[in-house]
């Protein structure tokens, strides 16, 4: 058995995916394949666009075996951290002998050289990326100069792209783990991470949202060459249904709510909130009327709008700093949500009776007797992840709670 996992949000997936998967295990020569899948919010800070087990049906659908759910704390985060909780779950499953990613540098040696650095923190770039701190830089372009000064022959550029900046993530968090899994990259194909017009073939998944949101068709023939038919099928299903899609403006009238009836005393507990940032997003609030507008507001080149819509966000789920810091020191922690699997993602569960080294969650009823402590704390995260997501469904009838507990986990 030769198992290569991947880390997804597909949101939705598309041709891109599709060729990364095949891609991934023709390089691996892998048997089975395992990803690890963003819930019900992602990393960007927003909603998916469908739930989690409609965009795991499209994985199962398209050369994925096993579906395994990134916990909510991690996927709605930095790329540091969601990096890091991906990698994690991965090592606890005992089975995976590769990690593939996409990236748009395409190979492994300059990735690597800088995840090294960034892993192992020399004081001369320690010293650098300070001084660009304090010159009002946020801390990814701060980041990126003193790399670039300590790794003089490094091409400058890198750390701008969207799947470079998760790929040294992914290599850093294997270091600091001492994993065993063997990295691979496949060179991103197609249009950028945050490409946002449509094209005729390999659109970005922004692209394909914002495309939708406007015109609301999954039948247009534009998106022939954007989508694979299963994903096709999911959303419009899904959208048959009224569930979905869903977008940041469903919560809009949410977080205004919270925003202006929280307090800065509270909200600077939020992950990600530091530098008075809190009294800044409040008083966007009330200066504010739509969510654009807040995050326009409140955004900088010291807190890009990523950062912010993360904050709204996890203000919206009640994450908190200290159980987020809390939940990343314990390497222990933890649990493997199946969301989904085929009947070579069955004999995966079975190998993993004996090698997971934390609890195989397939019926979520039972997670109060199998996790204690911290992993059922992030467990119960993410059921408030998902009665507050389907509250962005447009049909009424489709908002009930507990849907965790009565959805079936995906079988193909």
């Amino acid at each position: 058995m030769n198992v290569l996992g991947i880390v997804s949000e597909y949101n939705p997936l598309h041709s891109g995916h599709v060729y990364h998967i095949a891609a991934s295990r023709e390089k691996t020569g892998a048997t089975h394949a395992v990803c690890v899948m963003s819930g019900n919010f992602v990393q960007r800070g927003e909603p998916a666009i469908v739930d989690k087990w409609a965009r795991a049906k499209m994985a199962l659908n398209s050369g994925i075996d096993l579906v395994i759910e990134l916990p909510v704390v991690f996927a709605c985060a930095s790329a540091e951290i969601f990096a890091r909780g991906a990698v994690r779950i991965l090592n606890q499953t005992g089975i995976i002998n590769y990690l593939c990613f996409g990236s748009e540098q395409g190979e492994l040696e300059t990735l690597k050289r800088i995840a090294s650095v960034l892993a192992e923190e020399p004081s001369e770039f320690r010293t650098s990326l300070k001084k660009y701190l304090k010159q009002g830089l946020s801390f990814p372009a701060a980041r990126e100069k003193a790399l670039t000064g300590y790794l003089r022959d490094v091409p400058g550029g890198i750390m701008d792209k969207s799947n470079n900046i998760l790929a040294i993530e992914y290599l850093k968090a294997l270091i600091t783990t001492g994993s065993g899994m063997e990295p691979v990259t496949i060179r991103r194909k197609g249009s950028g991470y945050q490409d946002s017009i449509i094209t005729e073939t390999f659109s970005s998944a922004t692209a394909i949202r914002n495309f939708l949101k406007e015109t609301g068709s999954v039948s247009d023939p534009v998106l022939n060459g954007n989508i694979p038919s299963q994903t096709r099928s999911a959303l419009n299903e899904c959208f048959e249904n009224n569930r979905g899609p869903v977008f940041q403006e469903n919560f809009s009238d949410i977080i205004f709510y919270l925003l202006r009836t929280i307090g800065p005393d509270k909200l600077k507990y939020t992950p990600d909130v530091n530098e008075g940032l809190e009294s800044r997003l409040i008083s966007a609030a009330f200066k504010s009327g739509t969510l654009d507008d807040l995050i326009e507001s409140s955004a900088a080149s010291r807190y890009p709008s990523t950062r912010i819509k993360r904050i709204l966000f996890n203000t919206l789920l009640g994450i908190t700093k200290t159980d987020l810091k809390s939940i990343i020191a314990d390497e222990s922690c933890g649990y493997i949500r199946v969301l989904g699997f085929n009947e070579k993602g069955r004999e995966l569960l079975q190998r993993m009776q004996d090698t997971a080294a934390v609890p195989v969650i397939t019926k979520p009823a039972k997670y109060r007797s199998a996790l204690s402590g911290l992993s059922k704390k992030m467990f119960e995260y993410d059921i408030r992840a998902t009665d507050v997501y389907v509250l962005g469904f447009k049909d009424k009838s489709q908002r009930g709670g507990d849907q965790d507990f009565t959805t079936p986990v995906v079988r193909i």
